[in-house]
């Protein structure tokens, strides 16, 4: 069965500044404590060996879903919301993984968009949805 592991944690940034962030994990185990050893293992491989993950000082289990087929229809795994104006923040799909039959794709409005305006303030990506 496929499971899926949303995760968060706490880090230090590079001038020692409170950080957080989120990251989801995906693995294939028959139970949900199967899950849970494999994340714990692949976390810390990744925390020791990735330059992207090396302030992270602690990592929380938000939920695991187990999911015994994959859908035909989409389903959202996960829905947070959080007070006030999204923050600047780094964002990183599949960091470090490197197999045949996985790829990340970007939308091309959203990509190459990391630059500052004359304000100094972060160009947001253009919305794929607005409801405004």
């Amino acid at each position: 069965m496929l499971h899926i592991g949303h995760f968060s944690f706490d880090e230090k940034g590079d001038s020692q500044e409170e950080r957080h962030g989120y990251f989801t994990c995906v693995v294939e185990v028959k139970t949900p404590e199967d899950a849970v050893a494999k994340f714990a293992k692949h976390i810390l491989q990744m925390i020791k060996r990735e330059s992207k993950l090396k302030n992270i000082a602690r990592v929380y289990i938000e939920d695991i879903i187990r999911i015994d087929a994959v859908p035909g229809e989409p389903i959202i795994t996960r829905l947070q919301s959080s007070e006030g104006a999204f923050p600047q923040s780094i964002s990183y799909s599949l960091p470090a993984v490197i197999k045949n039959g996985i790829e990340a794709y970007g939308m091309p409005s959203n990509v190459n968009k990391h630059e500052n305006d004359d304000t100094g303030h972060y160009l947001y990506s253009n919305p794929f949805i607005t409801f405004e």
